[in-house]
């Protein structure tokens, strides 16, 4: 029996590859409503573009009766709030309330839900990670009143090398071009996830409701370290890499100079304490059961002969779009 599943925030980067993953899931067997405040909107048109069974709904999270027509008769909700479209912390938990209270009302016992590490938790308030926090604060409140909700706990994206953690371009000491990343991670293992890993995760967990109902979900699609990662590119792409760490100091005071005036990009402060959190708190995953429930896992050697990307800026709004040639 075929499933609809309403997706929030389906013409966002993770939202397309949610959408995705459930109309190409072997099985067959997903509908998608996908939520958009302009389902006239042209990625909204290139989202029923995809497929036949994908059909554009307007909602918001910040209406809760959209939600609720949205939600009439689905059997599942996929929801991925936007801390940067929210515009605070307070704000992305009131439109995560706003989803899981109507799910509650339409009798929506499925409801998959995004979320990232409760920085503030972890380190006992030392550390302000609000995108994060704002996510895991709300994924305690759906499990309360959803206790079948599933939560997703994800990472950073590998994509995010396409945006705002572009690496530096410049000559070689030997001639040639040479990318340089640079951040505060030293030498510790920086957990990230694929887009289309998030999309997998999710569709299993549709596909599977059962082994996940009322649990957490801790995916990630690798841990590599940033020396790895620039030595992963320079030995797929045929292109010079370096890193060269930074201090935390230096990197918030680069990123409050630029990452700030950047449109969309994380504010540069938070960004320090990400990293900051990252690497000495770490994120760990157990990638044995990460691999049993998403065998096609990407580590960022597979991301990068995947998406085929050598170090040029690549919008992440953009990326289902130009992996799917819709």
């Amino acid at each position: 029996m075929m499933k609809t599943i309403a997706v929030v925030g389906a013409t966002g980067a993770m939202g397309r590859s949610i959408v995705q993953s459930l109309i190409d899931h072997p099985s067959n067997g997903f509908r998608v409503r996908a939520l958009t405040r302009n389902p006239m909107g042209k990625r909204a048109k290139e989202l029923e573009n995809y497929s036949d069974r994908i059909v554009a709904v307007q909602a918001d999270t910040s209406d809760q009766k959209s939600l609720e027509e949205a939600f009439r008769g689905v059997d599942g909700v996929f929801c991925n709030t936007d801390y940067w479209t929210a515009g605070s912390h307070v704000q992305e938990v009131v439109q995560s309330i706003n989803v899981a209270t109507a799910c509650l009302k339409e009798s929506v016992e499925h409801l998959v839900y995004s979320s990232l590490e409760y920085v503030s938790a972890i380190t006992k308030s030392t550390l302000a990670v609000p995108y994060f926090d704002s996510k895991a604060e709300s994924a305690e409140y759906i499990q309360a009143i959803l206790p079948k909700a599933t939560i997703l706990v994800t990472a950073p994206y590998y994509e995010n090398f396409m945006g705002y953690a572009l690496p530096e371009k410049r000559e070689g000491s030997e001639g040639g071009v040479e990318f340089v990343f640079r951040d505060p991670m030293a030498d510790k293992p920086y957990t990230m996830v694929a887009l289309d890993d998030i999309g997998r995760f999710t569709a299993y967990a549709f596909s599977e409701f059962e082994s996940v109902k009322g649990k957490k979900l801790f995916v990630a699609s690798g841990s590599p370290t940033m020396m790895e990662i620039a030595e992963t590119f320079s030995s797929v792409t045929g292109i010079k890499a370096v890193y060269e760490p930074m201090s935390l100091k230096e990197f918030r005071e680069k990123s409050r100079a630029t990452v700030n005036d950047i449109p969309d990009s994380p504010d540069g402060e938070f960004v320090g304490n990400m990293f900051e959190f990252i690497r000495d708190y770490g994120i760990d995953r157990d990638y044995e059961f990460i691999k049993s429930i998403n065998p096609e896992v990407m580590d960022f050697e597979k991301w990068l002969r995947h998406t085929g990307w050598k170090g040029e800026p690549v919008g992440v709004q953009n990326y289902f779009v130009t992996q799917t040639g819709k």
